[in-house]
Parts: structure tokens; C-alpha cells; sequence
């Protein structure tokens, strides 16, 4: 089946969606109050792309979440996880480039985003050239600049970013930003952050790592916002009437670095698969909920800054704001193992890996690096070598526990 305006070939990306829809279903508990989500994911995938124009467009997770929402309802999240839509922008960036950047070019040129305002946060050389790209096909495109590091000065920059950006997508709309649709937009964040948050620690030794990353990434599939945190809440209740799972015979781990999307799960798969707990995936989703505190003043003025204190982008050269958030994380939680995940071309991952690797070993944390790509050749050779730290992690628990008897 070929797409009427952009001439791709859909069939493989259905099909890719559908198959990993039926493979995460599978490994799900029979709850109704999951079903939500599913159909969360389902009706954003495999809409057809004509049905599916949206006003605004967001690329990756970084553009301030005040700003996109204030207009009542969910962007078009393009985060870049499937193998298919990678296809659709071949001729256009080099073979090399990280296959995030490739699929979520491949998803904008697919033909929703005609008549959309695309913002793009500026976090690394990949996204400065899709910014480009878009622009020269005809899209219109905003930008929102990271600086590097965080100090006075580029704080400055950063505030004339946001106001450009906050400019931009009201102009967009033809629906000016007051004070007090800024101030109703971040308590809806506010309050689905904190239900996140909830959700986060009761589905612990209750849900898979696989189901958990599911459930939170369909957040970028929601229509409504409020509903989705409905829906979250009555599972989080239907949860914690549920008995924990006996998983204590089993490392648990946390995944660190490149973030996972759907429909592209071959990671989180082959962490359970070699005998893990996948705990969670430190992403920016997930840490971003630790940047809101309901003691924050919510006021239109000071959006920019909570944000920008609180920002964990791969941008950042030196991000103490990620690594407090990963020490707090590994503090609270009893980790065996960290799995660091980058892929290929994602080397912005790696200049923060250093910084935790001395953190890891103060910790006394085994850490295990995976590089990969989106293609599925490697995976039986990831499996041995996940095998083989699974193995790492379960003798060093023993000795532990031997020692402690």
C-alpha cells in the first residue's frame, strides 16, 4: 500500500508496528485497564497518515511541554523507532546516521506533517541537519537551540530560544499564550508527572520492564492528556491490589543512555530475555517527572527557567542535573547492574558514560555498554553477551548473600 501524497510504501511499517503491538500484548497480564493503551498506541501508529494532520508536530522529547500543550490538546510526537520509516529517507542522509534521526526524518516525509508547525530542539549535529532538510522540502520548521553548558550567559540564550519558540507556535495557531493558559498548561503536566511518578512505584515487581516502558511511552500517543492520566490512575489502583512478583531470583538492571522507542523494543526484549529484571529505562520521560515539585510557583514567567534547571538533554556537555537524578535513582532503588545502551551514531551518549562510570564503581554497580543499531542481526549476539553479565550479576548477589549469612 502506497501513501496517496508521499509515494512510501506503508506496508512494511504496519506490519512492523503490528507485530511488536502482538509481542508486547502477549507478555501483558490480562487486565482491562491496559487495554487503553494499546489502543493508545495502535490508533497513533496505524492511523492512516492522511487522517493523522496534526497543527503541531514535535520532533524528539526536548521542546518544553507548557508550550506544545497549551493549546488543549497533544502534538504529533515524532520520536524515530521503527526500521521501516528509515527506508523513506535513505536518499537524503548518509547510511551512518543514527537510525533515531533516520526514522523520524522518514516519518515527517511520509505526509502529515504538511500543513504543521515541526519543532525541532537543536541537541546535536543530526537535528541541525534534519532542521535544514525539512526547511529545503518545504516544511515549516522551528527551532529551539540547547547551548552546551549551563551558566549565566547561556542562560540568556536560552530564554530568547524559548520566547521564539513560544512565539512561534502561537503565531502558529493564531491563539495568543496568556499567562493563565501557560500556568493551566504546566498543571496539567504537573499532575500527570506526579500520577507517573505513582505509577512508577507501585507497578514495580508488578508489571514487566517491557509493559512499564509501554505504558509510559504511550504518553506521546495520547490525544487527550487528561484522559490518558485518567486511564493511568485506574491502573495504578488496579495494581496495587495486585500481589509483587517473586523476581528476587533474577539481577535487576537499569537502562541508562540512548532512549528506547517504539516500535523498535529489540533491547528491553533481550535484557528479559537473558534472565534481567528490567527495572526501567532512565530516560527522559521518567527523570523528567523528578524536575516538578509541587512547591514550584507554576507562573508563566518562571516556565522557561524550571525548565532549563531541570533539563536532561544529551545536549549538554557536562549535565549535572542527569547525573543527580541517576545518583538519587541508583540511592533508592537496589540495582545489580546498569545496562548503557547507545546506538550507533549516538555518540553524544558515551561523553556523559565516563562521568558515571565513576559513579558506578563508587557504587560498586557493574556496568555493562551495548552498542547496537535498529536492525536485528545482532541480537543473538547481544543475548550471549547479556547472558554472560546476567551471570556476573547472580554470583556477586550470591557471594553477597553468603557473606551476609
Amino acid at each position: 500500500m502506497l501513501d496517496s501524497r508521499s509515494g512510501v510504501n506503508l506496508n512494511p511499517y504496519k506490519q512492523e508496528v503490528e507485530d511488536m503491538l502482538q509481542r508486547v500484548v502477549k507478555g501483558m497480564p490480562a487486565y482491562e485497564e491496559l487495554r487503553f493503551f494499546v489502543k493508545c498506541v495502535s490508533k497513533h501508529y496505524l492511523a492512516d497518515f492522511a487522517e493523522n494532520q496534526s497543527d503541531l508536530v514535535v520532533l524528539g522529547t526536548g521542546i518544553p511541554e507548557e508550550l506544545v500543550l497549551v493549546s488543549g490538546k497533544m502534538p504529533y510526537w515524532v520520536l524515530g523507532g521503527s526500521r521501516a520509516s528509515i527506508l523513506w529517507s535513505d536518499n537524503l542522509v548518509p547510511r551512518d546516521t543514527d537510525p533515531v534521526s533516520r526514522s523520524g526524518l522518514g516519518s515527517v516525509l511520509s505526509g502529515f506533517a504538511a500543513n504543521a508547525l515541526i519543532l525541532i530542539p537543536l541537541v546535536n549535529d543530526s537535528t541541525r541537519k534534519l532542521a535544514y532538510i525539512l526547511k529545503s522540502k518545504g516544511f515549516k520548521v522551528q527551532t529551539c537551540h540547547f547551548p552546551p553548558v549551563k551558566d549565566k550567559q547561556t542562560y540568556l540564550e536560552w530564554r530568547r530560544q524559548y520566547e521564539r519558540c513560544r512565539e512561534a507556535v502561537a503565531l502558529h495557531l493564531k491563539k495568543p499564550m496568556t499567562k493563565r493558559a501557560l500556568q493551566k498548561s504546566q498543571e496539567q503536566i504537573l499532575m500527570t508527572k506526579k500520577q507517573i511518578q505513582d505509577f512508577m512505584t507501585v507497578s514495580r515487581d508488578r508489571l514487566s520492564g517491557v509493559c512499564r516502558m509501554f505504558v509510559l511511552g504511550s504518553y506521546y500517543c495520547a490525544k487527550d492528556l487528561a484522559e490518558w492520566r485518567f486511564h493511568l490512575q485506574k491502573l495504578t489502583a488496579r495494581l496495587k491490589k495486585e500481589p509483587r512478583n517473586r523476581t528476587e531470583e533474577k539481577s535487576k538492571v537499569l537502562l541508562l543512555g540512548s532512549p528506547v522507542y517504539f516500535p523498535n523494543y529489540k533491547v528491553p526484549f533481550v535484557i528479559e530475555e537473558a534472565g534481567l529484571t528490567l527495572c526501567g529505562q532512565a530516560d527522559y520521560t521518567t527523570l523528567s517527572i523528578q524536575g516538578f515539585s509541587g512547591a514550584e510557583r507554576l507562573r508563566e514567567e518562571n516556565a522557561a527557567d524550571v525548565f532549563y534547571k531541570n533539563d536532561t538533554s544529551p545536549a549538554y556537555v557536562k549535565n549535572d542535573a542527569l547525573y543527580r537524578r541517576i545518583e538519587k535513582l541508583l540511592m533508592e532503588q537496589k540495582i545489580d547492574g546498569v545496562v548503557y545502551h547507545v546506538l550507533k551514531g549516538q555518540i553524544e551518549y558515551d561523553f556523559e558514560l565516563g562521568r558515571f562510570e565513576e559513579l558506578f564503581e563508587k557504587l560498586d554497580i557493574p556496568l555493562f555498554r551495548l552498542e547496537t543499531d535498529y536492525n536485528y542481526q545482532d541480537i543473538e549476539q547481544l543475548r550471549i553477551r547479556l547472558e554472560a553479565f546476567s551471570e556476573i550479576l547472580n554470583q556477586r548477589r550470591y557471594r553477597k548473600e553468603t557473606v551476609a549469612i
